[in-house]
């Protein structure tokens, strides 16, 4: 009888140097091993990932691991490959340059347990300075670096979602709702997004109950290069493209609500701007602008963002 109930699926492009901490924070899991199996899909990195995971799974002969190759570009490929691959009723996706809480899959586990009807959950994501805060940091950029946290409290999600550090899933409800989208999303370098919410805007169209598991705690890395004034034009780019895509393929009304909400965004973003230039905080003020410019710049035109 097969005792997995949870596959640990690790969709990793180029991000060698994280997959040690990555590695280390799973083998210190309070969940007992033989309750979950680990997915590594590589998405041709150019480096020496199979290896690491190779020296990993030996160095740990009381896991099950399992390495796969998809040569299909993209984190919606790969995240789709390990749907297809996994071998347990449940499935968590573990970004390549994250750690995890040690309580973490035990915390995902309880909660699918407790909630029956419950079809996906998600937690808090915190970062993790390789180096030092940069100066337009701020409660309302913050998400562009992989910060999430809705507080103490479990609830059920409505209109906000799980973000993709930290997410789980039934399964099985993949066959229901159908898998990534797989124009959505990174794609090697070009800095896409919008499948999670696209995918999670189906599961509540189904009427899926999603929540929120406070316990479930990820850790995000945040290099020196991914502050940059540079990277976070590319970022914001992409989130405009990618907002674009998913609402022209819901159809011409969506993408109008989207751009009406934008307009919305644009008030905010000024009244915040006054807010920080009053306290004198200048940095933190103006990347708002900055990145609602970009994200304005993506949603209305065919943009790379290269």
């Amino acid at each position: 009888m097969n005792s997995i109930e949870i596959s640990v699926a690790i969709c990793t492009y180029n991000r060698e140097k994280y997959l040690p901490q990555l590695f280390s924070s799973i083998v210190a899991q309070t969940l007992a091993s033989e309750r979950f199996e680990i997915l590594l899909i590589d998405n041709n990195s150019p480096g020496n990932t199979k290896e690491l995971f190779a020296q990993f799974s030996a160095a740990q002969p009381s896991f099950s691991c399992h390495y796969f190759l998809e040569t299909n570009q993209g984190l919606s490929h790969a995240r789709n490959r390990s749907i297809q691959e996994a071998q347990a009723p449940l499935i968590t996706f573990l970004d390549d340059d994250a750690f995890i809480a040690p309580n973490y899959l035990e915390s995902l586990v309880e909660a699918f347990t407790q909630y029956p009807d419950c079809g996906a959950v998600g937690g808090p994501i915190h970062l993790h300075y390789e180096e030092i805060k940069p100066n337009w940091e701020n409660n309302y950029l913050n998400s562009l670096l992989g910060y999430f946290d809705k507080g103490l409290e479990p609830f059920v999600f409505e209109k906000d979602y799980p973000r993709g550090s930290n997410m789980a899933f039934r399964t099985q409800i993949f066959q229901q709702i159908g898998m990534f989208n797989v124009e959505l999303g990174r794609i090697g370098k070009r800095m896409y997004g919008g499948e999670e919410k696209d995918l999670f805007n189906r599961i509540y169209q189904a009427g899926i109950p999603v929540r929120y598991v406070p316990q479930a705690m990820v850790y995000h890395c945040v290099p020196l290069e991914r502050t940059t004034f540079e990277f976070i034009r590319k970022q914001a780019l992409g989130t405009g493209i990618s907002e674009r895509l998913r609402s022209k393929n819901e159809g011409r009304l969506a993408y109008l609500k989207r751009l009406f909400s934008e307009k919305i965004k644009w008030l905010g973003s000024t009244a915040l701007w006054f807010v920080f230039a009053f306290r004198g905080q200048f940095a933190k003020g103006n990347m708002i602008l900055f990145f609602r410019f970009w994200v304005t710049r993506g949603l209305l035109y065919k943009h790379e963002g290269r």
